[in-house]
C-alpha cells in the first residue's frame, strides 16, 4: 500500500484533473474541511494529521465530483462513500480484514484511514449487493 504522502499526492492530482483548487487554512478546533462550490475550492484545516487530511480531502472531493451545493445527511453519506471508494480497494479491504478481523478501528489502523472511511466503504460495498467480508 502506498504511503499517506503518496496517496495525498494522488488525490491532489485528482483535484487538478477536476479543476478543483486546494487551500490549507486554520479552520479551528473542530472544522476539518469544506468544499466551496462557487470557487471550486477545497479548504483543508492546517491542523489535520496526514491520515485526517487524506480522509477529509477525499470526502470533499466527493462533494465536488457529485456536484453537491449543500450539506445534507444524504450528501454527507454519499461523499464518504465516494471517498472510501477512492482510497480503499476491495482487495486491500479483504486482505486487511483477513489480518485484523472486521472491527472498524482495527481496519482503519491497518489501512491507514479513518474509521469513517471504513464505514463509508462498507455502505458503498453493500450497495453493490455484497457483504464486505465476501470480497475476494
Amino acid at each position: 500500500m502506498a504511503s499517506t504522502r503518496d496517496r495525498l499526492d494522488e488525490l491532489f492530482q485528482h483535484c487538478a484533473d477536476l479543476g478543483v483548487q486546494v487551500e490549507w487554512r486554520d479552520l479551528g478546533e473542530t472544522r476539518r474541511g469544506e468544499f466551496r462550490r462557487l470557487t471550486n475550492t477545497i479548504v483543508l484545516n492546517s491542523r489535520l494529521t496526514g491520515t485526517q487530511a487524506l480522509a477529509c480531502l477525499a470526502h470533499e472531493l466527493g462533494h465536488a465530483f457529485l456536484g453537491h451545493s449543500c450539506s445534507t445527511p444524504a450528501n454527507e453519506q454519499r461523499a464518504w462513500e465516494y471517498a472510501a471508494a477512492l482510497l480503499i480497494t476491495p482487495a486491500d479491504y479483504s486482505a486487511a480484514e483477513a489480518r485484523v478481523g472486521p472491527e472498524t478501528a482495527a481496519l482503519a489502523i491497518e489501512l491507514a484511514v479513518t474509521p469513517r472511511l471504513i464505514e463509508g466503504w462498507r455502505r458503498w460495498w453493500l450497495k453493490r449487493g455484497e457483504p464486505p467480508g465476501s470480497v475476494a
